[in-house]
Parts: structure tokens; sequence; C-alpha cells
């Protein structure tokens, strides 16, 4: 059996993995918001010096209808908006909300900018769901199979063990934990409505104060980061949340009948990992956020298991389908490992 030292530096660096994944993640996110700001702002730039008059724009301006002109040129916007959607499966209901607006004759300024907005924050919140969705699917499974790995090669024993499949994976991370009562997805489109209604608020004021549109950037611009941070926060904390599942069903799939709390210590750590640190806790016991990871946002505290003289795991590989286990050195690969030894479900 090895000692804790060696569960510590395996289980810290997949801890790592897993925030390099997240923070390679948001980063892509940002880059959205990024896109999604810029192209908000260009649009009100472009509305503001076709319809201003010394710089300004009037509610009964702004409530004035397109032209017949204009409304050919909307049009064309949204039958591009109605192809992007159709090509990257934004959400049923905004594409109906389009094509209903393609098909009207009549549309006021105001209301054309902010479809173009509104798509925008479409696209923006589709990009950020597909993103976050890929990586808490790629940190569950590759926390799983690594978790499970590093304690086989830990004991040179193993044992062949079934694949997730993708329904079981899809059952795992559409179930809500927060105490919102809400999975991931469910989150992020409530922070789509949230904002657009805050976007689509600060577009009719800025009308009737009669604001520039260098203010009404800015206010708009503050909104967009205050969304991104909030990404960042969900990104961290759902990728956190899978990782400890992961480790939990990991766990229980060896028969590990204990864990150990292994906090990241530097200045940055917070008191509650701090205290928590070291702390040993029954499977039976073990409840993301409660008595394991993450206990709060941008948490970096992970899981060991942990073993006593009395554990063997060849007990739990005698149990298995067919009860044949197998010598793993310690030099054995990932990659290795999972070729010979992860079979089809």
């Amino acid at each position: 059996m090895k000692k804790r030292e060696y569960w510590e530096k395996r289980f810290q660096q997949l801890e790592e993995a897993m925030n390099k994944d997240a923070s390679s993640s948001y980063q892509v996110i940002e880059l959205f918001y990024s896109k999604a700001q810029m192209q908000i702002e260009n649009q009100i730039q472009a509305w503001y010096q076709r319809f201003a008059t010394n710089n300004e724009i009037s509610l009964y301006e702004a409530k004035k209808r397109l032209t017949t002109r204009e409304l050919a040129e909307f049009r064309w916007n949204v039958n591009d908006y109605i192809k992007y959607g159709e090509e990257n499966a934004l959400n049923q209901r905004w594409m109906k909300q389009l094509e209903n607006a393609s098909s009207r004759y009549h549309i006021s300024r105001l209301e054309a900018l902010k479809i173009q907005t509104q798509h925008q924050l479409e696209v923006l919140f589709g990009n950020q769901l597909d993103e976050i969705d890929g990586l808490v699917k790629k940190v569950y499974m590759e926390n799983y199979y690594h978790t499970i790995f590093e304690v086989q090669k830990g004991f040179h024993l193993g044992w062949d063990i079934s694949a997730i499949d993708s329904n079981k994976l899809e059952k795992i991370i559409s179930k809500p934990w927060a105490v919102d009562g809400k999975n991931f997805s469910e989150r992020i489109w409530g922070n789509k409505t949230k904002l657009i209604n805050e976007l689509h608020a600060e577009l009719t004021q800025m009308t009737i104060t009669g604001k520039s549109p260098d203010q009404a950037i800015k206010a708009i611009s503050k909104k967009m980061k205050t969304s991104k941070d909030n990404a960042g926060r969900s990104v961290m904390t759902e990728s956190a949340f899978f990782a400890s599942v992961s480790q939990k069903d990991a766990f229980n799939e060896l028969d590990v009948e204990q864990y150990e709390i292994l906090a990241t210590l530097d200045s940055s750590t917070s008191d509650i990992c701090r205290g928590l640190d070291g702390k040993v806790f029954p499977m039976v016991d073990y409840q993301p956020g409660v008595t394991a990871p993450p206990f709060h946002v941008w948490c970096r505290t992970t899981t060991v298991p942990y073993f006593d003289d009395e554990f063997d795991i060849s007990e739990r590989a005698a149990r298995g389908k067919d009860g044949k286990t197998y010598y793993i050195p310690s030099n054995m690969k990932f990659a290795d490992w999972e070729k010979e030894h992860v079979k089809a479900a």
C-alpha cells in the first residue's frame, strides 16, 4: 500500500489538471463576451449615426417605424440570424421570435436594435452553454477514470471496469445540485434572460434620458462585465463540483470506505478549506459542498482515498464480473491502462 504522500501527490495533480481545463474554458468564454460586446457596441454606434440629431435620439424618434427600405435591410439581418441559428442550433424559442420578426410589416427603430442586441446575447450564451457542457463532461470522465487508475496503480492491482455511456453521463450532469434547485444549463439561461432584460431596459432609458452612445455603451459594458464574472464563477464551481462527484463515484466503484480532505495550502487558501484539510470522513457522508469540495466559489480543495491497514483491494476485485485481476506496474501509462481495462458498457 502506498503512503499518504503518494495519494496526496497524485490527486493534487488531478485537481491541478481540472483547474487548468476550467481556466482554459473561461478564457474561451471571455472571448465570446468580448466579441458579443464589440458587436453590440458597433450596432449602437451605427444606430445613433443613422437616426440621431445632435448626437441625441428622443423616445419619439426611437419609436418611429422603420421605412420600407430600412425594414428590408433589417429583414436581411434577421435572415442571417435565422441561418446562423439553424447552423448552430440556437434555442427554438428565439428562432421563432426571429421568424415572427422577419414576417412583420411594422417594427420600430428601437425594437429593431433590441432584436439585434438580443441575437448577440443568444449567440453568446449558446456558446457559453456548449463550452461549459463540454467542460463538465470532460472533467467528470477524465477525473473518474484517472481516479480509478491511480488507486489501482497504487496497489499494483487492477480489474476491468465498465465505461460510462453518454446516457449515464447526461443524467449525471443534468441533475441539479445547488441550493437554487437548478442545473448549470438552467442557471445559464436564467443569466441570459436577466442580461437581455437589463440591456433592453438600458436601450430604452438611453432614449428617454437622451444619453449619448458613449454613455449607453459604458453602462452596457458594466453589465456585461458583471455577467462575465458570473460566468467565471460558474465555470470554476461547476467543474469543481463534477470533479468531486466523479471522485465519489470512483471511490464507490473501488469500495473505498473513507476519504480525506486535501486543501491547496497557500496564502489564498480559505479558512474553511484550511480548517478541513486532513479531515477524514466515511464515504457514506460524502456530500459535495458540505463534507466534500467545492466548499466555496473558486475552491481548489480535493479529496484523496484514505486506507487503513485492513483495506484489501483484492476483495473488491473478487466481487467484479469475473473476479479476474491484473498486475498494474508502477510505470504503466494511463492511456495503456484505459485501452486494456475500460470496457464498453
